[in-house]
């Protein structure tokens, strides 16, 4: 008898470890004891995205994760990405280019993408939108840096962008 409750006390540890060592993207569960351990404020909307509010943990712009993944196969991947501003269709002839050196020069983890604000292709104004994409497996300080680093540049790209107030 003691032979046999070894064995299944030996089959349920490592179960044990492995569900407390969650990859902190595999569920929203996992994703939300992540960033309260990180001490970021955050709210998960009605799709299950959370937004981390850019006040929290010295963010300068909102930030979200997406609460879906996205699959291919056996693959999962999960979106991180923050709105940098909204351009009109003039000031997107120009700032294109500048979107794909940044993307070719400077961005490491991930890339700029627009989007037009209503939809459709008749939009006069472009949602600018910087994106990580980190895959299911991805460990915490990568998503940590994907945080930071989602936020710093759609926050950089305002900031040179934006008319000063003077």
């Amino acid at each position: 008898m003691n032979t046999f409750r070894n064995i299944v006390l030996m089959s349920l540890v490592p179960l044990f470890f492995i569900s407390c060592s969650a990859d902190p993207l595999a569920d929203s569960e996992s994703l939300a004891s992540f960033f309260e351990q990180q001490g970021f404020d955050y709210s998960i909307d009605k799709e299950g995205d959370f937004r981390i509010p850019a006040d929290s943990g010295s963010i300068p712009k909102d930030v979200w994760i997406r609460g879906q993944l996205n699959f291919a196969g056996d693959t999962a991947v999960r979106e991180i990405f923050s709105v940098s501003l909204v351009v009109s269709e003039e000031e997107m002839a120009t700032l294109g280019r500048v979107l794909l050196q940044d993307n070719m020069q400077t961005r490491i983890m991930g890339s700029w993408s627009v989007v037009p604000e209503s939809g459709g292709s008749d939009s006069n104004t472009y949602i600018v939108i910087y994106t990580v994409k980190a895959g299911i497996n991805a460990d915490r300080d990568y998503i940590l840096q994907a945080v930071y680093e989602t936020a710093s540049a759609a926050a950089a790209l305002e900031r040179v962008l934006s008319p000063v107030n003077d």
